[in-house]
C-alpha cells in the first residue's frame, strides 16, 4: 500500500450534542453527527431523580465505516449517565422502550472515538509501520484485526475481532510501532482527550513479498 496520512481531530465532548431535554415516549434529535467525521460513543444523561434503569433506549445510526448500526442501551439510573458500547458516526434515532414521562434526558457524544477501518496488504511479508504524532492531551490505542474486512457483506467494525497493538496501546505521546505481519486492517481508537487535542497517523507498508 502507498503511504497514507490520517488527520484525527475529534469534536469537543458534548453531552447535549444530539439532543437536549428530550422527554415523553419519543425522542427528537437536533443533530445526527458530531461534525468531525469520526465515530463516537453515545451518552444518555438522566436529568431527573427518577430511576429509568428498567427501561432501554434503542440507538440507530451508522458505524465508523458507514454500515448500519443498532444498539440497545440500558436506561440511566437516578441522575446518571450511560454510554453506548458501539461507536456511532451518525445517529438517526434514539427510542425509549417506555415513556419517561415529564423527565428529561440529554443525548450526546463522549471522548471515546474510533476512526474508520484502514485496510492493509495482508499478503506482504512486512507489517505496516505506524507513526502517531500527538498534539495536546489525548490517550489512544491502535488496534489490528486478522479477519476478512473486505469480504462483501462483512461489517468491519461490528463483526471482526480487534486486538490492541502492544507498542501502540494507551499511549499519550508521539509513538511509532508496527502492525503484525498478516494483519488485514487497523483502526485508531481514542480513549480520552481534552478540547483541541488531535492526532496525525501515518501508515506505510512495503508491498514486497
Amino acid at each position: 500500500m502507498r503511504p497514507k496520512e490520517f488527520d484525527i481531530d475529534p469534536a469537543n465532548v458534548s453531552l447535549t450534542g444530539f439532543a437536549s431535554n428530550v422527554t415523553g415516549a419519543a425522542f427528537t434529535l437536533t443533530a445526527n453527527d458530531s461534525g468531525d467525521g469520526l465515530a463516537h460513543q453515545v451518552s444518555i444523561r438522566n436529568d431527573s431523580a427518577t430511576d429509568h434503569a428498567g427501561k432501554t433506549i434503542t440507538l440507530v445510526g451508522t458505524d465508523a465505516d458507514g454500515h448500519a448500526l443498532t444498539e440497545v442501551v440500558t436506561g440511566p439510573g437516578t441522575s446518571a449517565t450511560v454510554e453506548s458500547a458501539g461507536y456511532f458516526k451518525t445517529l438517526t434515532s434514539a427510542t425509549p422502550s417506555a415513556t419517561i414521562g415529564t423527565d428529561t434526558f440529554d443525548i450526546g457524544w463522549v471522548d471515546e472515538v474510533s476512526t474508520q477501518t484502514i485496510p492493509l496488504d495482508w499478503t506482504s511479508v512486512v507489517g505496516a509501520a505506524i507513526n502517531v504524532d500527538v498534539t495536546g492531551t489525548i490517550n489512544f490505542t491502535v488496534q489490528e484485526t486478522f479477519d476478512p474486512v473486505q469480504v462483501v457483506g462483512q461489517s468491519a467494525v461490528q463483526n471482526v475481532q480487534w486486538l490492541a497493538i502492544t507498542a501502540l496501546t494507551t499511549k499519550t505521546a508521539d509513538t511509532t510501532g508496527a502492525a503484525t505481519v498478516g494483519a488485514t486492517a487497523i483502526r485508531l481508537v481514542v480513549n480520552s482527550y481534552t478540547d483541541t487535542a488531535e492526532i496525525q497517523m501515518n501508515v506505510n507498508q512495503p508491498t514486497a513479498r
